[in-house]
């Protein structure tokens, strides 16, 4: 029979790490190689773990070819620390963590649950102090030992509507459903985190934070403002994915417009036709194309009216010294060389 003792070693890592673990994104070969990063790093009590060869992670399930790949994805996502060679560690400052939360993560509802493991144990430590003074036992209904239970599962109670936003009502039909769904409370509109853009519409990111010209907007204010019209247009998400990030950053290398960004983000939405009920946009790379497309047209119409020279001021400052007199000296020199 195990008998798993703390004296024989454990894995003393913070609660806050635990919770940010479970609230991610990760994969399952992911998840994987975290576990076994924290057991031979926290639970050999260091904070870097050695291991030589990546087909040591096929001890864990994750196949060698499968296995470089996701290292690299959590390198990039900030997860964990690689020298790129056989040292790892966890990145344990997870607010720089580029992994998005999982949909179903409600942090109220876990604290809830926090607190009635934590006063789990109260309640069962009094239940365990009556049944020794008493014959009776609990399943007899001992009336305190039922009051000190019901105190405590009242203070983890959680009032609800008659009909909350997460079900529906008998007899509703599904098509109804959805359009609740649409306008639910749970869902947040990107309109209301980021104010629409109202400055030059020609302005460029500035790789200083502040600006000094109108020709000129900060990339803070640059990248809020593509991220809030890609999400407006998809129609969900409340941020942008770590892919759509390096997106933005080559529009600001390449420093095209804002407003040719947002209108080759409309551009790519308007003429989407999808192939089936399935089919969506579903990273900002797909609007890339039509961006840069956008980008080099108006450069393009810019350079045209640039190069086109304008002679009017030429030709009315020659409509004005040209007189009536003038123009008879010249015919009559004309009628003379012809004889007339």
């Amino acid at each position: 029979m195990a008998s798993p003792q703390l004296g024989n070693g454990y894995i003393g890592i913070a609660n806050e790490i635990w919770d940010e673990i479970i609230s991610r994104k990760f994969t399952e070969r992911q998840q994987k190689i975290l576990k076994l990063v924290l057991r031979l790093s926290y639970g050999c009590q260091k904070k870097e773990a050695v291991i030589p060869l990546l087909k040591h992670f096929e001890l864990c399930g994750v196949r060698i070819q499968d296995a470089k790949k996701e290292i690299v994805y959590l390198q990039q996502c900030k997860v964990i620390m690689w020298d790129g060679n056989q040292v790892y560690s966890l990145n344990k400052n997870y607010d720089e963590w580029r992994v998005n939360l999982v949909k179903e993560w409600d942090k109220d509802k876990f604290s809830e649950l926090i607190s009635i493991n934590l006063g789990a144990k109260k309640v069962t430590k009094s239940v365990t102090q009556k049944e020794q003074k008493h014959d009776e036992s609990y399943e007899k209904c001992n009336s305190e030992v039922t009051k000190s239970v019901n105190e405590e599962l009242r203070k983890v109670e959680v009032e609800e509507g008659s009909n909350p936003c997460e079900s529906r009502a008998n007899g509703t039909s599904k098509d109804m459903f959805k359009d609740s769904i649409k306008v639910s409370c749970c869902l947040s509109d990107p309109n209301s985190i980021f104010e629409p853009y109202m400055g030059n519409p020609d302005s460029v990111p500035k790789p200083e934070a502040d600006t000094g010209s109108d020709q000129e907007v900060s990339q803070i204010n640059y990248r809020n403002q593509v991220a809030a019209r890609y999400l407006q247009r998809r129609g969900k998400g409340l941020e942008i994915s770590f892919n759509d990030e390096e997106t933005v950053n080559q529009f600001e290398a390449e420093r095209i417009p804002l407003q040719t960004v947002l209108d080759g983000i409309d551009q790519a939405f308007n003429n989407f036709r999808p192939k089936s009920k399935w089919d969506q946009i579903r990273n900002l790379s797909y609007c890339a194309t039509v961006v840069y497309s956008l980008h080099a047209k108006r450069q393009k119409s810019n350079e045209v009216v640039l190069s086109v020279p304008d002679t009017r001021p030429e030709e009315e400052s020659f409509e004005a010294s040209v007189t009536r007199d003038d123009l008879k000296d010249m015919l009559a020199a004309l009628r003379s060389k012809q004889g007339v």
